[in-house]
């Protein structure tokens, strides 16, 4: 099968160029993480969702946008905001979530920051998927948290960043009337507790609580 090619424009320099897309993965999944990070073949999906213009660096979605040029040549920008990531999608998503966030859409900049902690999770690299992650605790701490799923999520990206301590009790405490959260939140306590980063599904959530679904 011959790969697909996309031309895309950049909205910073105008170049028009073309993108080979990654090919999709074949293997199937069953569990999200329970940060949500989606199993394949949803997750190569994602990465093909992203692009990165050849002549400038400029890292954009489907969508297209304009943004100035001094911002994408700022040391900023270029340094992913110090964190040095490397080239790849991790940093385009990285890159992409601020230049989002300096648009004012916090939610989507919190979706780009947390994908590009699932790229390098991809990358087995642990390291810069926790600074991904540290840039997502920042930034929930700017945002409502508006449902249990969120809690869950931003629970999650709290723990698997290290921050087992500033897990915070709004989350881990409030009395949700599902069960299904209570059930994840209590687990999730339970691994900040033990200084566990790990991944995990909400399959190996109730095995190691012992629950049956």
């Amino acid at each position: 099968m011959e790969q697909e090619i996309r031309v895309r424009k950049c909205g910073c320099c105008g170049k028009v160029f073309t993108a080979a897309l990654p090919e999709s993965s074949k293997q199937a999944g069953d569990w999200f993480d329970l940060d949500q990070r989606p199993p394949e073949p949803m997750r190569s999906e994602m990465y093909r969702q992203i692009f990165r213009c050849p002549e400038c660096g400029f890292s954009f979605g489907p969508r297209d946008r304009s943004i100035p040029r001094e911002f994408v040549g700022s040391e900023e920008y270029r340094s992913c905001e110090g964190n040095q990531l490397p080239v790849g999608i991790g940093a385009d998503y990285y890159r992409f979530g601020m230049t989002v966030l300096r648009e004012g859409d916090k939610a989507t900049a919190f979706a780009s920051f947390l994908r590009a902690a699932w790229a390098f999770d991809d990358k087995n690299d642990s390291a810069n998927a926790k600074k991904c992650r540290l840039r997502c605790v920042r930034l929930a701490e700017e945002m409502p948290c508006e449902s249990a799923l969120d809690a869950v999520v931003r629970a999650d990206i709290y723990r698997r960043a290290g921050c087992f301590s500033e897990l915070p009790k709004e989350l881990t405490e409030q009395r949700y009337p599902d069960e299904l959260t209570r059930l994840v939140m209590q687990f999730e306590v339970k691994k900040a507790a033990e200084g566990d980063e790990k991944a995990y599904t909400l399959e190996q959530c109730f095995t190691e609580l012992g629950i049956k679904r």
